[in-house]
């Protein structure tokens, strides 16, 4: 089944607010006065009075991974590239659309635990969003997925190594020794997401995937070990889900 994906269009003085984000500064102790500029950090531009607008600015901040720190906006990636593309664009990905729920960080870590990643192990990120998974990942050894191309952007400004595609029409490839994912949940995507993640393990590869709860005791994939986690309620904000953590390996495995 194919999944129809939308990118919600922002207000116009919404975008001419992003567009007039400015750097940001903090004065040194000491004379003469002085100023170092902080890195990846910016505000909104001085005058801006809109707070319907404002509230909104805000909310595509966040969206792309920032934080409020006092009277500006944190980035652990320099934001340029990718807050260009939105007000460009004048859109950014619908998040019920794309499916798109950060991994809230006690859940990635968890996943990435039972994961087992050894420093001989080639790894997958299937749906890798911001990079709350991949960050937990070596780098170097890791191939994230992703769909969003403003994801993308964000991904690669980590200096993560990205795909653009959706993952359920990109070819069987790896195998990888480790497949850590939080795949997309309606409409039953995880299951289609667990097969195609399934083809692209190695023989002895570990899957690791955080599902709904309703999975929790069900053998999913044929011919694997089914390994389950205790239900966590609530992890995701803005959604009633509860999810297990899934951690799988070939019955055959060597």
């Amino acid at each position: 089944k194919d999944f129809e994906l939308f990118d919600r269009p922002l207000p116009f003085v919404v975008i001419n607010l992003l567009a007039g984000m400015r750097s940001v500064s903090e004065k040194l102790d000491g004379w003469p006065e002085r100023y170092r500029e902080i890195p990846n950090a910016l505000r909104f531009d001085y005058g801006a009075s809109d707070k319907a607008a404002l509230a909104e600015a805000e909310k595509v901040l966040m969206a792309i991974g920032a934080v409020k720190e006092k009277h500006y906006w944190q980035f652990d990636y320099d934001p340029t590239e990718v807050l260009d593309q939105v007000v460009c664009s004048g859109c950014i990905p619908d998040h019920k659309s794309h499916q798109f729920y950060p991994t809230p960080a006690s859940v990635a870590e968890k996943a990435i635990e039972l994961a087992e990643i050894g420093p001989e192990h080639t790894c997958l990120e299937p749906s890798a969003g911001q990079g709350g998974l991949a960050d937990l990942m070596p780098k170097e050894r890791t191939q994230c997925v992703e769909i969003s191309p403003l994801h993308c952007q964000i991904l690669k400004a980590m200096g993560h190594n990205v795909t653009e595609a959706d993952f359920l029409k990109l070819p069987v490839n790896g195998p990888f020794d480790r497949i850590v994912m939080n795949p997309p949940f309606s409409e039953g995507r995880w299951q289609a997401h667990l097969q195609h993640a399934a083809g692209m393990l190695a023989k002895d590869g570990r899957l690791v995937a955080i599902l709904p709860a309703s999975a929790r005791g069900k053998a999913v994939l044929e011919g694997f070990d089914h390994q389950y986690s205790a239900v966590m309620e609530n992890q995701f904000a803005g959604t009633s889900v509860d999810v297990v953590i899934l951690a799988a390996q070939r019955s055959n495995a060597a």
